[in-house]
């Protein structure tokens, strides 16, 4: 139990991180979107690699972290209930494993499993997946559950948008942190 809520933690407190700094430089920039979506959403690392390296024990920590955002952080730009898409979004991990699973390819610890947590490729292929259903999936039930919007437009322009922002949030997360944590990791000769 004291695993489950040092690890739940860890995963609201870095996903929470990633949504102050997002908004930050979303406002410093003038990009704040008067549309649903960003075409650099840096909280979708947080959920990435939280479900890689920690299980299933990281889920209730991000879709706290994601609720918290938009009640939070980003109350003005969405004007729609968050229960489900924020389930959504955090449960797309989730499902690209699976998927891949399904496929074969279980992620593992070893170099020799299909899926390797230390490859950078394999958790790209991973990013892309989970961005593919976010993106799907969440704009999917909001063009179903708010069809009465008048304002709510969902296309595959807005679908593309979705991904394209989770891949470049996910991208500069990843480089962020290869550069500060790389000496940590250089070995000493």
């Amino acid at each position: 139990m004291k695993q489950f809520f040092i690890i739940s933690s860890t995963s609201f407190v870095f996903s929470v991180s990633l949504w102050i700094i997002w908004y930050f430089f979303t406002l410093q920039a003038g990009l704040a979107p008067t549309w649903l979506g960003s075409l650099i959403y840096l909280p979708h690392a947080a959920r990435v690699l939280c479900i890689v390296y920690f299980g299933w024990k990281a889920i209730p920590g991000l879709y706290l972290a994601e609720l918290w955002g938009p009640f939070f952080v980003a109350e003005d730009i969405y004007n729609f209930a968050m229960w489900i898409p924020s389930a959504i979004s955090v449960l797309a991990v989730p499902f690209a494993l699976f998927t891949l699973e399904s496929f074969g390819f279980p992620l593992g610890k070893t170099k020799a499993s299909p899926l390797n947590k230390r490859n950078y490729k394999h958790i790209g292929l991973i990013t892309m997946i989970s961005a593919f259903f976010n993106s799907l999936l969440v704009n999917v039930y909001l063009t179903v559950m708010h069809e009465n919007f008048d304002s709510f437009d969902t296309d595959i322009i807005q679908v593309l948008k979705f991904f394209i922002g989770d891949m470049l949030g996910t991208l500069l997360v990843f480089a962020s942190l290869a550069i500060l944590f790389r000496p940590l990791f250089i070995p000493k000769r």
